[in-house]
């Protein structure tokens, strides 16, 4: 196989035996049609778009050459009312609680969350001691590959999850069984799939 360099040589050699032949159609350069003055027009309004910002920070509030990204101007009531219907608007969606042991700090917490978010999103709980994000699930793929939940999560790591209704007071065993408060496991045992029995 011939070098790069010795068939270029080759090809310079051999076109000069072609017999010139007269083109009649003329094929346009991107470089006969150079304008300066449009080109520079062009690139000022690219330039135009490129430097315009909108920030939206407190500390850029002062400034008024910078447009917020609202209209809305904030007002205490308007936000209070905003608040107390968040408030409502939680307090009646299901909600899951959970409780875990933070593994960075060893702080036991508890947080809760949307079942909507819990089973079509991602949620992420952040720790209150060390800050450290924990995952608990991700429907949507930002954080992992495949769609997964708490019990997936856990699963692969040879861990299960415990779970409980909370109607009343629970205690967790260090078996992993569940029993309502004060009843020295001769009350109902929930931590299995099929429905509570009454022990006597």
């Amino acid at each position: 196989m011939r070098s790069p360099t010795t068939l270029l040589r080759l090809f310079r050699t051999s076109s000069g035996h072609l017999p010139r032949t007269r083109i009649s159609i003329k094929v346009p350069s991107p470089f006969s049609t150079y304008n300066p003055l449009s080109l520079s027009s062009r690139a000022s309004t690219l330039y135009a778009y490129n430097t315009r910002r909108y920030n939206s920070s407190s500390s850029d509030a002062a400034d008024p050459n910078l447009r917020p990204l609202t209209d809305r101007v904030p007002s205490a009531s308007t936000d209070a009312a905003n608040a107390e219907q968040n408030a409502a608007r939680r307090a009646e969606e299901p909600a899951y609680r959970i409780v875990f042991t933070c593994k960075p700090c060893g702080e036991r917490s508890d947080h809760q969350m949307s079942k909507h978010g819990y089973h079509k999103g991602t949620v992420l709980i952040t720790c209150p001691s060390c800050s450290a994000r924990h995952v608990i699930s991700d429907h949507l793929g930002i954080f992992m590959d495949e769609k997964s939940s708490l019990e997936d999560i856990l699963g692969t790591k040879g861990m299960r999850i415990t779970k409980g209704v909370l109607n009343d007071d629970l205690e967790i065993w260090e078996d992993g069984s569940v029993y309502k408060a004060g009843s020295n496991k001769e009350g109902v045992d929930i931590s299995s799939d099929v429905s509570p029995k009454e022990t006597p």
